[in-house]
């Protein structure tokens, strides 16, 4: 309950532009049973990554996984700068629970 009550709060002040999240990668080898706000999971192994991972930033607290595999569809590209931030194109778009669509670029999430 606590855990749905923030996500949709920093979803709120995320759309409100209030107060901006930075999203930045993290290196795993498996999804984490608790993702944390903030973090894009990048699961792979030996250098090679096939996929990234997020806590919905809609507030719903599904865990959304995108394919980095270019021979599975839909697929995503994965960008990180210096500083860790990622850019995740193209769009995401959840289509059940709390339906929302957003980009993710430098690190930041832009509501579509």
């Amino acid at each position: 309950m606590w855990h749905e009550l923030y996500g949709r709060l920093q979803a709120w002040l995320d759309r409100t532009r209030i107060w901006r999240l930075t999203y930045r990668g993290i290196r795993v080898t498996d999804v984490p049973d608790r993702l944390k706000t903030g973090k894009i999971y990048l699961v792979g192994d030996d250098g090679y990554v096939w996929s990234a991972a997020m806590l919905c930033p809609g507030g719903c607290g599904k865990t959304l996984e995108m394919n980095l595999l270019p021979d599975a569809q839909p697929v995503w590209t994965v960008t990180e700068d210096a500083n860790n931030r990622i850019t995740l194109q193209p769009s995401v778009w959840l289509k059940t629970d709390c339906e929302c669509h957003f980009i993710l670029r430098e690190g930041r999430i832009h509501w579509a």
